[in-house]
């Protein structure tokens, strides 16, 4: 493969000088692998923006990463990144073939992959689900496989959250499969296996070993991940400013060390923890978007001021397209820039969205466009992915 011989130096170059600053940083210890087999894919769970270098330190050999396609649009950082290291693409919300196709080209070369499984960072302490592609991925490649699980991430560095925080973090290998033992193996019974090698529950761990994770301003910006008040049912009033959470109908509670909240007032807070407060938001979401479907089609849902609208062509370009106020309706998104003009959505037209970072919402269209939706000030890019599933998942049942 093409810069391989380069590939390993850096990689062993970033290993040498890394990995005693990521110790103390992070308080960070790892286990050695030593894997049984010269071809493999590593999968792992996903829970802070440093898990390749984590992950990598574990690994004797260089591992090539399949990276969110946000990385190629960094212009110069972005050339150096490939020149050095040769992630492989990935663009959220569509399936790329592409992607596939350079996996298993690398694997071919003498490569190894690393690939999150997840695909997306939690929002709320608990590992997503697994793509079931993934386990297909797996046994089309011929590689064996090695699942490797990181510990104490989300609370060192909340995908919701703007700071780091200091506690304790592992990371460590929790299963090796080798190509036959895949092979005897369904595409259903891999998933499982993948999926249960890689579910962490933080607020388990944390009750099992209890550690504070210290930092300024701890709950800054967790609007970002939840938005629907317990007390006034409204999506817009919840806000952050350092170690509080509020809502402008008089709801407040503190976010510890410990990732629980603490009621600032003589009742307890609504929720322990965040976990507990996103799993009720979303099934309350459900409930709220069957009214929502029997709306007329020109009743606003929700809205935020402040977004950007861009257009990203073959995951290395993007183009600004409108800046303004983001709308949702029953059945479509809506851009609506301060001149008047608009770009409209429609659900049905609408082939898959996800998330990139704490709040840019990426969706792409039956004509093959991507669009990303930044927001200039904190807002939840959840609640939006929630409402478009369960309104278009209604409509089709209509």
């Amino acid at each position: 493969m093409k810069g391989l011989l380069r590939h390993q130096f850096v990689f062993n170059f970033f290993q040498l000088c890394i990995k005693h600053y990521f110790k103390r940083k992070f308080n960070y210890d790892f286990q050695t692998v030593k894997p049984s087999y010269s071809s493999y894919i590593v999968l792992s769970n996903h829970t802070t923006n440093y898990d390749p270098i984590m992950v990598g330190l574990s690994f004797p050999k260089l591992l090539y990463y399949v990276a969110s396609d946000h990385i190629f649009r960094w212009g110069f950082a972005s050339r150096l990144i490939e020149y050095l290291a040769a992630p492989i693409p990935r663009l959220k919300a569509i399936t790329e073939v592409q992607t596939i196709k350079q996996i298993l080209r690398t694997l071919k070369s003498g490569g190894n992959i690393c690939i999150f499984a997840e695909g997306n960072r939690s929002f709320s302490g608990e590992t997503g689900d697994i793509p079931e592609s993934t386990g297909k991925l797996v046994k089309l490649s011929g590689a064996a496989l090695i699942t490797y699980c990181l510990e104490g991430g989300y609370f060192t560095n909340p995908r919701w959250g703007r700071n780091l925080r200091r506690g304790s973090m592992f990371g460590r290998k929790v299963m090796e499969y080798g190509p036959e033992q895949i092979r005897e193996m369904t595409v259903d019974q891999l998933n499982a296996a993948i999926q249960k090698d890689l579910y962490v529950n933080a607020y388990e761990e944390q009750k099992m070993r209890p550690v504070a994770y210290n930092g300024e301003n701890l709950a800054e910006d967790l609007e970002t991940a939840l938005y629907l008040c317990p007390q006034c049912k409204r999506m817009t009033g919840l806000k952050s400013e350092g170690d509080q959470f509020y809502c402008s109908c008089g709801l407040k509670v503190l976010y510890t060390p410990y990732g629980s909240f603490l009621s600032q007032e003589a009742q307890s807070p609504p929720f322990q923890s965040v976990l507990d407060w996103s799993r009720w938001q979303s099934a309350e979401i459900i409930k709220m978007a069957e009214d929502f479907s029997q709306y007329p089609s020109d009743k606003l849902i929700l809205s935020d001021m402040g977004q950007s609208l861009w257009r990203i062509k073959k995951a290395r370009k993007s183009k600004l397209l409108c800046r303004g106020t983001l709308e949702l309706y029953n059945n479509r998104l809506i851009m609506r820039n301060a001149d008047g003009g608009e770009y409209s959505f429609d659900f049905d037209k609408i082939s898959g969205m996800a998330i990139y970072s704490r709040m840019v919402l990426i969706f792409s269209t039956t004509d093959r466009y991507s669009y990303e939706i930044k927001s200039s000030n904190p807002r939840s890019a959840i609640k939006y992915l929630e409402l478009f599933k369960t309104l278009k998942t209604i409509k089709k049942r209509e």
